[in-house]
């Protein structure tokens, strides 16, 4: 099993499979959920060290999917990503910082797959990898 096991949660097909062929190609197992009612199910069963959460999904805010990983003492890495508006992403990500999370970066949408590579493999240096 690989040492980077990557979470995608975007309601977006398009994204979600740009960022998930990226990963790949660089060494991540990767797993793409599009309905924030799987999160808590797919955090178990993948264990990822590296969750690429977009903030704005459908039906549960992503602030709710925050809490659930910090109240697990999720120990891997966050990315926070949305195509809303740059201020609400900055404060997303203070929060998930507030909480205990380590946030290794924010996306704003639309990003170019290059911009995806370069996150990924600095996220598999800072592992040591």
């Amino acid at each position: 099993m690989s040492t980077n096991r990557l979470l995608i949660v975007d309601d977006e097909a398009a994204i979600a499979r740009l960022i998930e062929q990226a990963a790949r190609e660089i060494g991540f197992e990767v797993r793409a959920i599009f309905d924030s009612q799987d999160f808590e199910k797919a955090v178990q069963e993948i264990d990822p060290n590296v969750v690429f959460l977009d903030i704005a999904m459908p039906g549960r805010d992503g602030l709710e999917l925050i809490a659930y990983l910090a109240a697990s003492n999720f120990p891997g890495k966050v990315v926070v990503m949305s195509g809303s508006d740059k201020s609400y992403i900055q404060m997303s990500s203070t929060i998930a910082k507030a909480r205990g999370l380590n946030v290794a970066g924010t996306l704003e949408k639309p990003f170019r797959r290059q911009t995806i590579l370069d996150l990924l493999r600095s996220l598999m240096a800072d592992a040591g990898q």
